[in-house]
C-alpha cells in the first residue's frame, strides 16, 4: 500500500504583501552593501533569515536547531563583547509580537536593539553604535 507523498502548504501573498517583502529586501540588501563599503573592520555583522519562505519540512527541522521566531533582522557583534540588534521595517509596518519579545529580551540583557523603517534611519543608528569608520 503507497502513500502519496505529504505536499506542503503553499502560500498565497497578496500583491501588497509581496511588494511589501520586495522593499524590505532592498532596503536590507541595500544596507549589506552600504556595511561592506563603510563598517568598521573590527564589527561582525550578520542577517537571522527568520522571514524566508520555506517548506513545512525545512521550517521544522530549522525549528529543530534552533530558529527562533522574532530575532532581529541583522546583528551586530562589536569588541568587548557588545552585540547590537536592527530590525527593519517598511512604512507602517508593526513588529509582531514575538519580535516585541525580542525587544523586550534585548533591553533586559542590556543589548541595543533598534528599528529602523528607512535607510538614513538605519545609517543614523548605525552611526550612533559606532559601527560605521568615522567620516573624515
Amino acid at each position: 500500500m503507497s502513500r502519496s507523498p505529504r505536499r506542503a502548504k503553499r502560500t498565497v501573498m497578496s500583491v501588497a504583501q509581496y511588494r511589501q517583502g520586495a522593499r524590505e529586501h532592498n532596503l536590507q540588501a541595500g544596507l549589506i552593501q552600504y556595511l561592506k563599503l563603510h563598517a568598521r573592520t573590527d564589527v561582525h555583522y550578520f542577517a537571522i533569515p527568520n522571514a524566508a519562505k520555506r517548506s513545512w519540512r525545512d521550517a521544522a527541522k530549522m525549528k529543530a536547531e534552533g530558529l527562533r521566531a522574532g530575532v532581529a533582522d541583522l546583528c551586530f557583534m562589536m569588541s568587548g563583547g557588545r552585540v547590537a540588534w536592527l530590525e527593519l521595517k517598511i512604512d507602517n509596518e508593526k513588529q509582531t509580537a514575538e519580535q516585541v519579545m525580542f525587544e523586550t529580551i534585548c533591553n533586559v540583557l542590556g543589548h541595543p536593539y533598534m528599528v529602523a523603517r528607512t535607510f538614513d534611519t538605519a545609517v543614523a543608528i548605525l552611526r550612533s553604535w559606532r559601527i560605521l569608520k568615522e567620516i573624515k
